[in-house]
């Protein structure tokens, strides 16, 4: 190629170097730039901004999937579930999304238990999955189950990885302990219903009448239906009380909880004095979990064998950020929302 530039006379020769140097300068732009649904104030639509790269110990991921949490609308409205999950590294524009799925396609200096080309499921605790690329811990990855599809694998983290802390680490669930989950059709609570069984725990969880074939299917022993019964009424001396539904339910697990027992809550807790004089420890999740990738690779190996389950009851395009927010929101959801990115 040069010889013949080299041919031509220097005029010529200097329009054509800098013709290709405004080609290579738009390349490299678009090699640096991505699509992303950004919050900016109370709206958020998709826009061009810079693509993040991996820093040592991280990955970067080419999304196929994310998927919605509340988390993800809370933050955004200005009210964030926790301070510590979900805040923006550095200057970046606010991108909302917390768990996705897709493939690493650079690797930061010091990473070698993955390689370019793996697909994977992540957990971004710094958000930023409701775009085309993100960059993830190493620590904070798995290795996607082939059995598994995309929109099922980035439906994992979030929510199973919050059930997990509570009903494990916290509040250390065992064989034959009773559980109630309060809320079980949704994310966590779908994801609490089956951790706490793989457990070897009885399950109770509170649903509507038409989630409870779904509910049993995958492990609740017992469904009560708040929409005709009081969990009081039906329930008393659980061991471990998961709440997913609102303080309201917080304050009424608390009655059925054993002394020594656990309330443990993804929304709203007793206050302390409540808690500490019906003998009962009160906890929410812990801000930055440990060993997120060995518990992702874990449940990974539990979807790929049938024994822990994702149910996508809905899938929106990158575009419908806010019906899929508007969606969640209403409070029906049975199992989990995703947001296509790419195919």
């Amino acid at each position: 190629m040069a010889w013949i530039i080299e041919s031509f006379p220097s005029r010529v020769r200097a329009a054509i170097v800098g013709f290709l140097g405004m080609l290579l300068a738009c390349g490299n732009a678009g090699a640096a730039t991505m699509q992303a649904a950004v919050v900016s104030g109370s709206r958020i639509r998709v826009q061009t901004v810079t693509r993040p790269t991996a820093r040592a110990g991280e990955v970067l991921v080419k999304l196929r999937y994310a998927a919605v949490n509340p988390a993800d609308w809370k933050r955004a409205s200005g009210a964030p579930e926790d301070p510590l999950i979900g805040e923006p590294r550095d200057e970046q524009v606010p991108i909302p999304g917390l768990d996705g799925s897709g493939v690493i396609v650079g690797l930061g200096a010091g990473v070698t238990r993955f390689k370019v080309g793996d697909a994977v499921l992540l957990w971004s605790r710094h958000a930023g999955t409701y775009a085309q690329y993100v960059a993830v811990s190493s620590e904070d990855i798995a290795l996607k189950p082939p059995a598994v599809s995309f929109e099922q694998a980035a439906a994992i983290p979030h929510a199973a990885l919050a059930a997990w802390n509570l009903l494990v680490e916290v509040a250390k669930v065992r064989a034959g302990q009773t559980v109630l989950v309060l809320g079980g059709a949704g994310g966590v609570g779908s994801a609490a219903v089956q951790i706490a069984r793989l457990q070897g725990a009885r399950v109770v969880a509170t649903a509507s009448a038409r989630n409870a074939d779904y509910l049993r299917k995958i492990g609740a022993d017992t469904v009560i239906d708040y929409t005709t019964a009081h969990f009081e009424e039906q329930v008393r001396g659980v061991d471990v009380a998961l709440n997913t539904v609102d303080a309201d339910n917080a304050y009424r697990g608390l009655a059925v909880v054993r002394r020594g027992g656990y309330l443990v809550s993804v929304a709203g807790l007793p206050a302390a004095a409540q808690c500490a004089g019906r003998g009962v420890i009160c906890a929410a999740r812990t801000a930055v979990p440990a060993a997120t990738g060995a518990t992702l690779e874990r449940l990974a190996a539990w979807t790929q064998t049938g024994r822990f389950t994702v149910m996508i009851d809905r899938s929106f395009e990158i575009t419908e950020v806010l019906q899929a927010w508007a969606y969640g929101q209403a409070g029906h959801t049975r199992g989990k929302i995703a947001i296509r990115i790419a195919e």
